[in-house]
């Protein structure tokens, strides 16, 4: 049997016009700095196919378990959460948000919002979105490649990231990284 939000109108309803909005946010958001760094495009890449790649996933291997309304209105909900999430660490870091590694003159360690807890929220976000998206098409091969790819790299961005931040912001840096996790606080 087909994903519910392929072959029901009201799941389809719920869970496209979600879909896409977050899909433009995400488009609109990638034009806010200029020439993207060789591990950016590797991300963009795993991320544009983790999300589209989900689609023929679908239709392979094993449904998640519950009812069949369970995986749209769980993978809708961690989809918007995920866009909310990543949508507040953009906001928080405010004019120092950039798609690309940069370290503007004057730039401090944000450490409130929520890179109180975790350094890269917004990829939190960004995972959560995607695993969301994964859920909602009911599929276990789904949800791995919705997750998978661009968590390994995601993975390899955050490696070049804060060594750059090291690198830039110092001792600062390294005092909020002893008192933060990566991506999941509590886990890594």
């Amino acid at each position: 049997m087909r994903p519910l939000v392929l072959n029901h109108a009201v799941a389809a309803a719920i869970f496209f016009p979600v879909y896409a909005a977050w899909v433009v946010w995400e488009l609109v958001l990638q034009r806010r700095t200029g020439t993207p760094d060789r591990t950016r495009m590797s991300e963009v890449i795993a991320t544009t196919a983790g999300s589209v790649l989900i689609f023929p996933a679908s239709a392979v291997g094993l449904r998640l378990p519950g009812p069949k309304w369970l995986p749209v209105v769980v993978g809708v909900a961690l989809l918007v959460a995920g866009w909310a999430f990543r949508a507040w660490a953009v906001r928080t870091l405010g004019r120092w948000f950039k798609v690309t590694v940069t370290v503007e003159p004057g730039q401090q360690v944000v450490d409130f919002g929520p890179y109180r807890l975790i350094r890269h929220p917004s990829y939190t976000g960004i995972l959560v979105a995607l695993l969301g998206s994964g859920i909602a098409l009911d599929s276990w091969a789904s949800v791995a490649v919705a997750v998978v790819l661009p968590l390994l790299a995601i993975l390899r961005r955050i490696g070049e990231e804060e060594a750059i931040l090291l690198r830039e912001l110092g001792t600062p840096y390294t005092d909020y990284m002893r008192r933060t996790w990566r991506l999941v606080p509590g886990v890594w």
